[in-house]
């Protein structure tokens, strides 16, 4: 249960960034779009505790006070350890098989998995190695990359007609679904997990029977969306599409 100050005041911070360092009262209302009032009470309160310092131009800035709280995130944090949780819970409301991914190059190589228990099922190993240019991950990957990147997956195939219009739907809803692409009968989803600077290194997909993936698309778009919307908050990341 979410307590609604708590959840705004996390919101005030989400409104700065590298390009607004500085913001005012009203530029700080028009991002969270509260009432003056309301957002006054939380600046106070975040200044008086530190988090926050109030300019003598009126406008507001963090404090070094969340700096170091920063300084004591653990610098061996695991993709593995932040994600084994969102694994297990998709792999309990899906029934499919959850993996989770990394970007190497054009490839990507997966890095945990949790299977599905039904006896028909996709089969999917740590440590398996697919080239990009196939698949849920794959597109999810291409649509957060360099041009420069997806051109050179395609080095030695034809880059798809329609693959600028793919990776702008990614982009717009959030997700890939593939069918068929790397086993007839198989179709997979995936979704994006961003980093504090906005990178998407990484990536979780579900993957199962074409039936039962295609018949329930928006149920299970919708749970993996959630996954990974959670996983790159706690990378830091604020501005979830």
């Amino acid at each position: 249960m979410q307590i609604r100050s708590v959840v705004r005041a996390f919101a005030v911070f989400d409104c700065f960034s590298s390009d607004a360092q500085r913001l005012t009262l009203h530029e700080i209302c028009q991002k969270l779009d509260l009432p003056k009032s309301t957002v006054f009470r939380l600046l106070n309160t975040l200044v008086e505790i530190g988090y926050l310092h109030h300019l003598e131009d009126q406008s507001y800035c963090i404090s070094f006070k969340v700096l170091r709280l920063a300084n004591l995130i653990p610098s061996t944090l695991d993709i593995r350890d932040a994600a084994k949780s969102e694994l297990r819970l998709l792999g309990e409301v899906t029934g499919e098989t959850v993996s989770l991914s990394i970007l190497e190059g054009t490839e990507r190589v997966v890095l945990d998995v949790v299977e599905s228990p039904s006896r028909l099922r996709s089969i999917v190993r740590v440590g398996e190695v697919v080239q990009l240019a196939t698949g849920a991950v794959g597109r999810v990957f291409m649509a957060f990359q360099s041009d420069d990147l997806v051109g050179s997956i395609f080095d030695e195939v034809d880059v798809p007609a329609t693959l600028d219009d793919e990776l702008a739907e990614i982009r717009e809803q959030g997700y890939a679904c593939s069918t068929g692409d790397r086993l007839v009968g198989a179709a997979g989803m995936a979704a994006p997990i961003f980093d504090l600077k906005g990178d998407c290194d990484y990536c979780i997909s579900i993957a199962g029977p074409e039936p039962r993936i295609t018949g329930r698309r928006e149920e299970l778009a919708g749970h993996l969306v959630a996954s990974t919307k959670r996983i790159s908050r706690h990378f830091g990341h604020s501005n979830i599409i």
